[in-house]
């Protein structure tokens, strides 16, 4: 895991009663809901929206997810979701981080990380990024050592 830089996307969550499962914390699943919500978030936050994904064509699609459970979360704990950007690693693909920890205690209870792949979406194949899709991200990339990474797909 890419160690989490100074200047990450960042929300605060507390745990809802419908993310619980029947071990009484949280469902694995939520945590992918939680990844693509703040990845949206960031998107968004930068000017990436709808509207231009329909304009330029092209729209970024997951090649991979690496999820790690560190430590359960539970009904009321108060989160707070990080997730960051790299450089494009080609001229199709990004990773995108993700570490969530819990404010109680401090302690790190997830991380992940997503090969994102840019897809034209009339013809569904991979294609080169666009500059509307990194230009935005400037200032706030961080360096990745590849051989860390999801580089292999």
């Amino acid at each position: 895991m890419k160690r989490k830089p100074s200047n990450p996307y960042s929300l605060k969550h507390t745990v809802l009663e419908t993310e619980i499962d029947h071990l009484n914390h949280v469902n694995n699943k939520v945590y992918l809901e939680w990844m693509e919500h703040i990845a949206w978030q960031h998107s968004l936050s930068v000017g990436i929206d709808e509207a231009l994904i329909k304009t330029l064509g092209k729209v970024m699609v997951i090649g991979r997810h690496e999820m790690n459970f560190h430590s359960a979360c539970y009904l009321g704990d108060r989160l707070q979701i990080d997730t960051w950007v790299t450089a494009p690693s080609s001229a199709k693909k990004r990773t995108r981080f993700y570490q969530i920890t819990r404010e109680k205690d401090g302690k790190r209870v997830f991380t992940a990380q997503t090969l994102w792949i840019c897809m034209d979406i009339k013809t569904h194949k991979s294609t080169a990024m666009p500059n509307e899709f990194i230009e935005p991200y400037q200032g706030q990339y961080e360096t990745i050592n590849p051989s860390k990474s999801l580089r292999y797909l």
